[in-house]
């Protein structure tokens, strides 16, 4: 079987309840080097302020500190003495609304992070403080992200850890949205913070519903949809994954009503919390996100049908590729190595399918068992592809209303793309009948790992270079050794995550040295630890 095959069919009394030490040693290495590279950005670009992006945002926090909750139609923050780059900016734009805080449609949470800042550089009497703080703010949650999707990814495949660490490194990989996550943007802390939600959903689907679990779950989820709008998309799917999967184990009277009050704790909580900001918005601008109103203001024209956009291949397959290859490295024919590992990797998830199926179809008429109750792996994949499918919809309508792509409104997706890829990757390697399987794939997910970081490294080396030669990459006097120190450290921990697990290897290794292992039943919703 397949490693794609064995992902949708696993016994659970193989299951470890949480990864091992060295895994999150590994994972936790390869989200300290994301976390570098933003950071190094969030430090050395300091002086190379974006004012059409970064002064709304800052400002936002500005009016929160002020004890204002802003609209799209409150202006930038005009203070000389406090915040001299965001009133420059301001004074460059040359209509009125480029002044404004248009990212006030986006629920608070994010911002509310950076009122600490605020007041920070008052006390210090010193406005750099706030823009470096709210970017490395970015800057870490990005490095969270990373962590969280190596975690949702051993939830999906609890007994091959060499997944979890590769869909880590793939998530690391695209140097253009850690520079992006360098800056004072909300999309990072929005993934990471939806990330975590679909982390703890899958947590009770696999171990079983404990009252710790559906707070951390309730409170993820409060702090997803608190953020930007998609995180709403987030608790509505894994709340319904949760009460649909619980029900389908249990379809008892009682299970129904244990489905149902958990499945309102998970909403509910949520909705309760912040569902007033989307009211707010709905009154104020005519709809919960105000992607009409922005778009009416910034004189956005229809440039293709809805149906035009989502059926460009060429355009997605752009979008796509330009998670990895920046401004400056198109045209070089990097792409090619991108689609090539995508190509490999959907290869090898089409063959896991079709040993799937053969597998199956030898189950059938074999043995006589209750109603299939769809395992974690299957809940898991399910709802983060049609988490993606809801955002691409969404996605594809801010496209054909006007509005510009940037490779960072992908962020939302790149759990799935992880997971999928890693799977797909390993599902080749277990074709070949070398060595013990796990460590086969141990070792090819540290191999293809290393490749990835290389990538990532020299790709973010490139646009280093790039912004010393136009003058951009300035660092400020008082932490001048600090962007080298991080950069450095995050060079280590790249290193050292790639190298580990080849030089410290497993306590145990459980499955059959051929490759294949006999037909369990599959792993259930709530099963042991």
């Amino acid at each position: 079987m397949s490693h794609a095959a064995a992902v949708l069919s696993a016994g659970p009394t193989e299951s470890p309840a949480r990864p091992s030490a060295r895994l999150v040693t590994v994972l936790a290495l390869l989200a300290a080097f994301a976390a570098s590279m933003s950071l190094y950005v969030a430090t050395t670009q300091a002086l190379s302020y974006h004012a059409r992006d970064e002064g709304p945002n800052a400002s936002y926090a500005i009016s929160l500190h002020a004890g204002d909750l802003p609209t799209i139609d409150t202006p930038v923050a005009h203070d000389r003495e406090r915040f001299p780059q965001i009133t420059r900016g301001a004074n460059r734009e040359e209509v009125d609304r480029h002044r404004m805080i248009w990212t006030a449609n986006h629920p608070p949470l994010y911002y509310l992070l950076g009122v600490p800042w605020v007041a920070l550089a008052d006390a210090l009497e010193n406005p750099q403080v706030l823009i470096v703080g709210m970017r490395a703010v970015s800057a870490l949650a990005y490095g969270a992200l990373v962590f969280l999707v190596g975690l949702i990814a051993f939830e999906v495949t609890p007994r091959r850890p060499a997944a979890a660490m590769l869909a880590t490194a793939i998530t690391a990989s695209p140097a253009v949205l850690a520079v992006a996550a360098g800056f004072i943007m909300n999309d990072s802390v929005a993934v990471a913070a939806s990330s975590l939600t679909v982390l703890a959903t899958l947590r009770i689907l696999r171990l079983g519903v404990t009252r710790n679990r559906m707070i951390v779950m309730a409170v993820a989820g409060t702090l997803a949809a608190a953020t930007k709008a998609p995180g709403v998309i987030t608790v509505i799917m894994c709340g319904a994954a949760l009460g649909v999967t619980l029900l389908l184990r249990d379809r008892t009277r009682k299970g129904f009503l244990r489905a149902t009050w958990l499945t309102a704790i998970a909403t509910g909580v949520p909705g309760m919390a912040i569902g007033w900001f989307y009211v707010r918005n709905i009154v104020l601008y005519g709809d919960a996100t105000a992607s009409s109103a922005l778009l009416e203001r910034y004189e956005r024209v229809q440039i293709d049908t809805w149906f035009e956009v989502m059926t460009a291949p060429r355009f997605w397959h752009s979008w796509y590729d330009h998670l990895w290859v920046p401004l400056q490295l198109r045209g070089t024919g990097m792409h090619w190595i991108i689609d090539t590992i995508t190509f490999v990797a959907l290869l090898g998830l089409a063959l896991g399918v079709v040993a799937r199926l053969r597998d199956h179809g030898r189950e059938r008429g074999l043995v006589v068992s209750a109603p299939r109750v769809p395992s974690v792996a299957t809940v898991g994949l399910l709802v983060l592809i049609a988490h993606a499918f809801v955002i691409v919809v969404n996605l594809a309508q801010f496209r054909s209303g006007g509005g510009n792509p940037h490779e960072r409104y992908l962020l939302t997706i790149i759990p799935l793309v992880a997971i999928v890829l890693a799977v797909g990757l390993l599902a080749i390697v277990d074709a070949v009948p070398w060595g013990e399987i796990r460590r086969r794939e141990e070792i090819a997910a540290a191999l293809i790992s290393a490749f990835l970081v290389g990538m990532a490294a020299a790709t973010f080396a490139t646009w280093v270079r790039t912004q010393v030669r136009l003058g951009a990459d300035v660092m400020l006097p008082e932490i001048r050794p600090v962007p080298y120190l991080v950069l450095g450290v995050g060079a280590i921990c790249a290193f050292a995550a790639v190298v580990l697990p080849l030089v410290w290897g497993p306590s145990a290794l459980k499955r059959a040295s051929s490759g294949r292992r006999e037909l369990t039943a599959p792993e259930t919703v709530g099963g042991a630890a």
